[in-house]
């Protein structure tokens, strides 16, 4: 059984779906993103837990609460939520599998150092039901007509096919 982490609001502004609801109420977005985790069947043998910034709270402790089969986690005061799923994570990654989904690179890289398995918000988001997909996806075999012929980008980036061999599939 893997144990999934999700940085809340870092899927939530991923997708533009959830962005939209997020501008009329963040509470609504928050809904909606559980509701369709949990209703999710590629995570039905999966633990879920969702975590939240709570640091305007006025809780001076880390609070949670379940639903349906998703815990929701809400950081405390003063406390950011990537410092509580970097916690989680490290108490979970010796008992189970552990996979973190966050768009933020130090996460991912203190997640990563812990044992954990990483996955993108977009890389989640695809495989959920009712997500919106895509407009038009990239091909990267397509030839750029131009003049120049020195290669542009990050030399010791991985190339997008083997980002997305490496994602976890879900």
């Amino acid at each position: 059984m893997r144990h999934i982490i999700v940085d809340g609001y870092n899927v939530i502004r991923a997708d533009p779906r959830l962005q939209s609801f997020e501008r009329v109420s963040l509470e609504h977005a928050r809904e909606v993103l559980v509701k369709t985790l949990a209703s999710s069947p590629r995570l039905a043998n999966d633990q879920l837990t969702v975590v939240f910034d709570g640091g305007r709270g006025s809780r001076p402790h880390i609070h949670s609460e379940r639903l349906g089969r998703v815990v929701l986690v809400y950081s405390a005061q003063g406390q950011t939520a990537d410092d509580v799923i970097v916690s989680q994570a490290r108490s979970l990654a010796g008992a189970h599998r552990v996979v973190v989904v966050s768009n933020d690179v130090e996460v991912r890289e203190r997640c990563r150092a812990v044992g954990c398995e990483v996955s993108a918000a977009e890389n989640l988001l695809t495989q959920l039901p009712g997500a919106s997909r895509p407009l038009a996806q990239d091909n990267e075999d397509d030839v750029d007509t131009t003049l120049s012929t020195v290669k542009r980008g990050n030399p010791r980036r991985s190339s997008r096919r083997a980002r997305r061999q490496r994602d976890v599939r879900f």
